[in-house]
């Protein structure tokens, strides 16, 4: 199956001559590969930032993966005419290493995106429809790897007429697949959740750019099966109302958002992948309700291209969870109220065109908490981290930017964590058996994106 994936891609980028509006084939990629170290043995380089945080916490020692992307624009295949329908199909993969080393090692490859995306005129209505799986999603904060506002990735449709936009998703994408850096291996008691979602965009200026969003989610009637749970079912609804302001002037950029979640929109109960709102956190009532559940997302990112010798980028994300007021505890381990904070910087120095420095702070606080055998638990304090990061960084392209790519670098960062952190493990450093109060990696690392 892979060959041929690979075989169809390669057809993709023959028939993609250099991007073009006229051209029928489009191939498009995303990736980093590397090699990497811990410095202590032979070990791989592992993760530095606190555990169950994805990519908060600074992305440069992320492991390789790798997206491909092949567009048909149909309207053009079909040599329609100028005024028809705009008709496009895409498709993507991604593919990471299955035991979390080198892509090399144990490599997955899935289906992320099918989808069909039309722009259309009904009834002297401008629309713009897709229907199918889909990256569902708006702003990236780049250094954290994070969608700070509205990640509905997922299968369903968005419909968009004018500047607002309707969507159906089912929230089912990349699940249950060991190893998958998107995924959720997880137990979810949300599997049959959809979620309906208003977004409307409203552009004040030129400069100043508001998304509104609600959301309403609702389950079916979801079976628990394992023997040990008190809860037969899980069948309840959200809601979700946020904001997000986007300010742009000149070679500055800044996002700024706010969102709050009632009850199953409460999310996001798994931290690996962004925002996802539809991963409700925390534990049901006996009733399989979500009763006085709720959480606070809020962020900010800016980047800002000073001038030809230097560039800095900065994010923060606070993020608080709560389940319901009087929960049954369905899993192992698995909290019922949680807080986070994840704040960090990148300057960017020109030494010339094609030789830069990127160097990197990140600051990471989670609030920790234990349970055993989902009945009793305790919070045994803060887990902390502090990430400095020196990456000369080799840009074939010759651009000044904090964007451009792509980047060849040689990345070392070390990290120093609190005795919390050490004592329970909380960070892939300590998963993969190292020890002590200092985290180091070493690695060489390319990344694209066209």
């Amino acid at each position: 199956m892979y060959k041929n994936l690979l075989l169809l891609f390669a057809i993709f980028s023959i028939f993609s001559t250099p991007l073009s509006a006229q051209k029928t084939f489009e191939f498009h990629t995303y990736g980093r590969v590397g090699i990497s170290s811990s410095l202590d043995g032979d070990k791989v380089g592992a993760r530095l930032n606190l555990s169950n945080q994805g990519a908060l916490g600074g992305r440069l020692e992320e492991n390789d993966y790798i997206e491909l992307t092949g567009v048909t624009n149909i309207h053009r295949l079909l040599d329609m005419k100028e005024d028809a329908p705009k008709i496009q199909f895409q498709l993507t993969t991604q593919s990471f290493s299955g035991n979390n080393t080198f892509i090399a090692n144990d490599t997955k490859t899935n289906f992320v995106e099918v989808f069909l995306d039309i722009t259309d005129t009904l009834y002297n209505i401008p629309i713009h429809l897709w229907v199918g799986s889909k990256y569902f999603r708006d702003k990236n904060i780049d250094m954290a790897d994070y969608w700070q506002f509205n990640n509905l990735t997922g299968q369903g449709f968005g419909l968009t007429i004018g500047t607002t936009t309707i969507s159906l998703i089912k929230a089912l994408v990349v699940q249950d697949q060991p190893g998958n850096p998107y995924g959720d291996s997880n137990y979810d008691d949300g599997r049959q959740k959809h979620v309906i979602s208003l977004q409307h965009r409203w552009h004040l200026n030129p400069n100043h750019t508001f998304n509104f969003m609600g959301e309403y989610h609702f389950t079916g009637k979801d079976s628990l099966t394992e023997p040990q749970f008190i809860v037969e079912e899980i069948s309840d609804y959200g809601w979700l109302l946020g904001v997000m302001h986007m300010y742009q002037k000149d070679n500055f950029l800044n996002h700024s958002s706010i969102r709050f979640g009632a009850r199953i929109a409460n999310g996001p109960g798994d931290d690996g992948w962004s925002s996802r709102s539809f991963i409700n956190f925390g534990n049901p009532n006996i009733k399989g309700r979500y009763d006085g559940a709720y959480g606070i997302n809020i962020t900010e990112n800016f980047v800002y291209d000073i001038n030809k010798y230097w560039g800095l980028m900065g994010y923060g994300v606070f993020r608080y969870a709560m389940g319901a007021t009087t929960p049954v505890f369905v899993a192992d381990n698995r909290p019922n109220e949680k807080w986070d904070l994840s704040i960090g910087f990148r300057p960017m120095i020109y030494l010339s065109d094609k030789l830069q420095l990127m160097l990197e702070y990140n600051f990471q606080m989670r609030d920790f908490q234990e349970y055993s055998q989902g009945l009793t638990g305790f919070t045994p304090g803060l887990g902390q981290m502090n990430k400095f990061t020196i990456a000369p960084v080799y840009v074939p392209s010759g651009e000044r930017s904090l964007m451009a790519r792509p980047h060849i670098r040689l990345v070392y960062s070390i990290a120093v964590y609190n005795d919390v952190v050490k004592k329970y493990g909380l960070s892939q450093y300590y998963e993969a058996e190292n020890s002590g109060s200092v985290g180091n990696y070493l690695g060489l690392k390319s990344e694209w994106w066209f």
